[in-house]
């Protein structure tokens, strides 16, 4: 018959991705924008629509099974490479060069590329994976291996994908009816599961989050960042990567610098990695205009700003002086966000001349890597203020959230309860790593102690101690004594050294050392025990009680925002770190 091409311009994703594999030939684009994948994983469910089966035939086994398994989309150049692609063209000449394929396949003058032919050692691989049990036992079962290391179990969907995968290679039936079968049962059973459901919400939840509920939205084209720090140079960093001119400022031009560099550096790894050419990394950070108050023009900057986001220490009266400063250099129709991750932002705008453009937009650290975004109106800001700070927050690529002006906002709302079950329960078992191991399978990234120690065993103190006026019993449980007795130990978290954990000083051994050294496991700061023995109760629990007990504070109290309307979009942050 007559051959099927499939022209690839953007993404091609999912189904698209498997229509283009039921083709005889593939052309796509060479545009940045262009990517091929198998997103199911992610939902839950595996490829449906023959992916399991025409992908490993085309790409192999090993060059197939990681892009279903985790849903990683390919490049043209990238999926060329494998043989996911044929040929890559400019995007401009698309449609010619599709016209131009089809003839030449038609007449014979372009020869159609031979199928499932690989070269060097990725053949002989292959060939042993197809070929003889124990070398397919072998991949399959360090597949394995490798997904419940990285889940936890928590997920059936990549577990599923291995056997649909395996039984097929096994039986010869790659393609065939009885593979496509295999398949269909094993979509079937997964779209079934309460894990795809959970999945599907979120994603559901995350597409709502991309449009702007708000009308009136003004337009913003140049922000200002205030604070060249690591929070304020990511903010800048992911402005500037979606086409904003950003304005940096700082004190001094050092501490700008600081930050410039830190900039520089994450695009340069962008560059080093192939995700994106080094003429596109020039024309983003020339976006990028660093001021400090040594320079006389930074106020003339400023004023061009249409929104302005101050990064500075948590300090009330510093934040008054910023707003203060910046409300007599910036145009009247200029937004002012804070930063603050706890003060009222309502109070950050008491003595301001124009409390209607001040809003809270809190974001989380690493900024270029965190999604989420709080969006904190006070009672006197403007709802066109509101809507902007949204939609900047959506041009930023982030998910921002709606808080109300209340004691910790959402996140750190719901975080509360949290620490406190956590440090409650710390003083009741025998090891408090427990609490971090019971965590991790129930499906949270990371355990409470691990947790507090990354951000820093103040910080999480100082937050539990803010919640209490506000949220009274329902962060009552732990022992104040008790925390103030680690706080007095010094124990401040994993950067300075001394935490909930041991932190071994030096580096890693590197090469050959580094291969014989002995695995550094995960323990108690012996400093931590001793501060904390005097308040130990310890009890016999297992990891499944633990686990409820930590996650039902936490889920009570985002039934709580739910009751009285804190945020727009509320169990969507909690799911997502759940599934």
């Amino acid at each position: 018959g007559k051959p099927k091409i499939a022209a690839i311009n953007g993404h091609c994703l999912g189904g698209g991705a498997e229509f283009a594999l039921a083709c005889h030939y593939r052309i796509a684009t060479d545009s940045p924008g262009t990517q091929i994948g198998f997103p199911e994983v992610m939902l839950g469910l595996l490829p449906g629509a023959g992916g399991t089966q025409r992908l490993p035939e085309l790409v192999g086994v090993q060059n197939a099974m990681p892009m279903i398994m985790t849903g990683a989309s390919k490049k043209a150049k990238a999926a060329k490479s494998m043989k996911l692609v044929d040929h890559i063209c400019p995007p401009g000449g698309l449609k010619e060069c599709a016209i131009e394929i089809t003839k030449g396949l038609i007449s014979g003058t372009t020869k159609m590329p031979k199928r499932g032919e690989f070269d060097g050692v990725y053949k002989y691989v292959e060939m042993g994976i197809k070929e003889y049990g124990f070398v397919r036992d072998y991949v399959f079962s360090e597949a394995k291996k490798q997904v419940m290391k990285m889940t936890g179990g928590n997920y059936p969907a990549p577990l599923r994908i291995i056997d649909v995968l395996k039984k097929s290679v096994a039986s010869k039936s790659l393609g065939k009816p009885k593979g496509f079968a295999e398949e269909a049962d094993g979509f079937a059973d997964l779209a079934l599961t309460p894990e795809s459901a959970g999945l599907r919400n979120v994603f559901f939840g995350q597409t709502a989050l991309k449009k702007n509920p708000l009308e009136g939205a003004k337009k913003v084209e140049r922000v200002g960042v205030l604070g060249a720090g690591l929070m304020g140079a990511g903010i800048a960093e992911i402005s500037i990567g979606k086409g904003l001119t950003t304005v940096l400022k700082d004190i001094t031009p050092e501490a700008l610098s600081v930050g410039e560099r830190n900039i520089a550096a994450s695009f340069a790894k962008k560059v080093k990695k192939k995700k994106m050419a080094a003429f596109d990394r020039d024309m983003v950070v020339s976006k990028l205009i660093g001021v400090s108050n040594k320079d006389k023009s930074w106020p003339v900057h400023m004023n061009k700003c249409d929104v302005v986001i101050e990064a500075v220490f948590e300090d009330l009266g510093l934040k008054h002086k910023i707003v203060a400063e910046m409300e007599s250099v910036c145009n009247p129709n200029c937004i002012i966000a804070t930063n603050t991750s706890s003060l009222p932002v309502g109070e950050i705008a008491k003595n301001a001349q124009r409390p209607e453009n001040i809003v809270g937009m809190h974001y989380f650290s690493p900024v270029p890597q965190m999604q989420l975004v709080e969006i904190i109106p006070h009672a006197g800001t403007d709802p066109v203020v509101t809507a902007t700070a949204v939609q900047l927050a959506l041009k930023q690529g982030k998910m921002p959230v709606i808080c109300k002006d209340v004691p910790g906002f959402y996140v750190n709302r719901c975080l509360g309860p949290y620490i406190d079950e956590s440090m409650t329960l710390a003083f009741e078992v025998d090891n408090y790593m427990q609490l971090d191991k019971a965590m991790k399978s129930f499906g949270m990234p990371v355990g409470p102690m691990v947790l507090a120690d990354e951000v820093g065993i103040e910080v999480a103190m100082h937050l539990h101690e803010n919640l209490r006026p506000d949220l009274g019993v329902r962060v009552g449980s732990a022992n104040v004594a008790a925390i103030e007795a680690i706080k007095a130990a010094g124990l401040k978290g994993k950067r300075f050294g001394s935490g909930f954990l041991s932190y071994p000083s030096g580096k890693k051994p590197s090469g050959i050392a580094g291969m014989f050294a002995a695995k550094e496991t995960t323990k108690q700061n012996p400093a931590a025990v001793e501060a904390m023995r005097p308040f130990f109760k310890p009890a016999k629990y297992d990891d499944s009680e633990i686990s409820l007990r930590i996650s039902a504070r936490f889920v009570n109290e985002a039934i709580f925002c739910l009751q009285v309307r804190y945020p727009r979009v509320l169990l969507m942050y909690l799911l997502q770190q759940q599934y």
